[in-house]
């Protein structure tokens, strides 16, 4: 069944009748009890610019590892090549890495040279991060990306980030956005690309190889880990002597010491700056600016080991004696135990309805699912897109902004799924979306355009979706216009909540 509205994330009852498959959308005094901190917290699992990933990295890099892990296109790829021998064991390492790496030649790494930092998703600005994500944590990044960023300009003075601290909108305080993305995302960039491939930027790269390794490779992930650090991530396989998947290259011990200019690069990219995280998707993370780590003390310094002795070069990292183990963190659903992405969707959403709130939650909106306790998390992370934003500053009625959505040609979502959900701006950039796409498009627009996104509301059924505006309805796929709620529509929501309609 496909939602109408949110459901409290902390009800049991609503839980257990969405389970049933009934309504789980009817009025109640529960309706509004998800707090806005955990709608503005969802929202980042939602856009996850370079600021979100970082500011909440501990769960925000596991629900994004999630969400690749969910993805059908991914558990496809055991269609095209084969992991195995006909006999049904495993190929030998080597021989499953090299195979792996030809889905990787779909892929480049994301560089649009007429937009800010080769991003497509437009600018941020640093006081409005200020004020959503604390203004202590967006100054000490401000600092931490000028450093960064000026010492890749001498490193290379052609660097694509290197770049970003000559420009206006740099002094401007202004920066791109620099959004990750998920598997289908980075799929859909091979329509409007001029080599017609697909793409991401190192973190999304990075979260595709430990996917990949895991559903497609079925290396298991207590041998995986991602690694981030002020300017990159990329990810170690601790098999044999050691892999390093550095964006889209695979490098075997052979390849990292060959002495090109490739192999000297991502050495330097990989132990240049400090490390700020070790993610293990089995055992937890390692936040190295805190000094705090979910990942025991033994399995962290052979890991450290690890990779010193691969590169030869030991990364910039803390002591395990001035860390502090703690606990352990929420461990992924092992993929070798299911089958396909469905099966495995419904382990997380089984998490997810146990524990709210937690990386298993987050994942469902990294997802982009609308079967989710508040999808008003993307109305509010729509309102934050650049381009729409800028888009409606051109709109200046209801019929003006339908005449906007009619113009986007495409009629499919780049998800193939009406359970998922695209932003505006993946609507404009791919010039395509289904019904719920173009609903949350014309939600944004009209939001900005009348100046009181109060005013608008997003509604969907198991047939169609509707933006409500001053009393009017919006049929989003046909873009008619009616005065009666329509049928089957019991709620609407925008980036505040939701509400019953009477």
């Amino acid at each position: 069944m496909r939602p109408t509205a949110s459901r409290c994330a902390l009800a049991a009852a609503d839980a257990h009748v969405r389970r049933r498959g009934m309504n789980p959308f009817l009025p109640s005094p529960m309706m509004e009890s998800i707090s806005d901190y955990t709608l503005e917290r969802f929202s980042r699992a939602v856009t996850l610019t370079v600021l979100e990933l970082d500011v909440d990295r501990h769960a925000l890099v596991p629900a994004y590892l999630i969400a690749n892990l969910m993805s059908p296109a991914l558990w496809r790829w055991r269609e095209e090549r084969r992991a195995c021998a006909r006999n049904g064991q495993l190929l030998g390492a080597n021989r499953r890495l090299k195979e792996l790496e030809r889905h990787f030649h779909r892929y480049t790494f994301t560089h649009f040279a007429d937009q800010p930092g080769g991003d497509p998703w437009g600018l941020l600005s640093f006081s409005d991060e200020e004020q959503r994500l604390g203004s202590e944590y967006v100054r000490h990044a401000r600092q931490e990306y000028d450093e960064t960023l000026k010492g890749l300009l001498r490193q290379n003075p052609d660097s694509q980030f290197g770049q970003i601290v000559k420009q206006d909108y740099y002094e401007r305080g202004y920066f791109p956005r620099l959004r990750n993305e998920t598997l289908e995302v980075m799929d859909a960039y091979s329509t409007i690309s001029d080599d017609g491939r697909g793409s991401g930027k190192c973190a999304a790269l990075a979260m595709l190889w430990a996917a990949a390794l895991m559903v497609w490779g079925r290396f298991p992930p207590e041998r995986i880990a991602l690694i981030g650090n002020r300017a990159h991530v990329f990810v170690f396989l601790d098999e044999d002597n050691g892999h390093l998947f550095n964006n889209t290259k695979w490098f075997s011990r052979t390849r990292i010491h060959n002495a090109s200019e490739l192999s000297e690069f991502v050495k330097m990219v990989t132990t240049g700056t400090s490390t700020t995280f070790f993610y293990c998707p089995s055992l937890g993370m390692c936040q190295c600016s805190e000094r705090k780590s979910t990942i025991p003390c033994d399995h962290l310094v052979e890991l450290y080991r690890h990779v010193r002795d691969f590169l030869s070069v030991p990364l910039r990292h803390p002591d395990p004696a001035n860390i502090c183990f703690e606990g352990v963190s929420d461990p992924i659903p092992l993929p070798s135990a299911y089958t396909s992405a469905q099966d495995y969707r419904d382990a997380v959403w089984a998490l997810a309805d146990r524990r709210p709130e937690s990386v298993y939650d987050l994942a469902r909106y990294a997802y982009r699912s609308l079967d989710v306790p508040a999808p008003a998390v993307y109305a509010r992370a729509a309102l934050r897109d650049y381009h729409a934003q800028d888009a409606a500053r051109r709109i200046g009625d209801l019929e003006g902004a339908i005449e906007f959505v009619r113009r986007i040609p495409g009629r499919r979502s780049v998800f193939d799924s009406r359970e998922r959900i695209q932003l505006p701006d993946e609507t404009l950039a791919f010039r395509t979306g289904d019904d719920s796409d173009r609903a949350l498009l014309l939600f944004t627009l009209l939001s900005h355009s009348c100046g009181q996104s109060s005013r608008v509301g997003v509604a969907l059924t198991d047939d169609a979706s509707y933006v409500r505006f001053e009393g009017l309805w919006v049929n989003a796929g046909t873009l008619s216009v009616e005065s009666r709620t329509p049928e089957g529509v019991t709620s609407v929501f925008n980036e505040m909540g939701s509400s019953v309609v009477s």
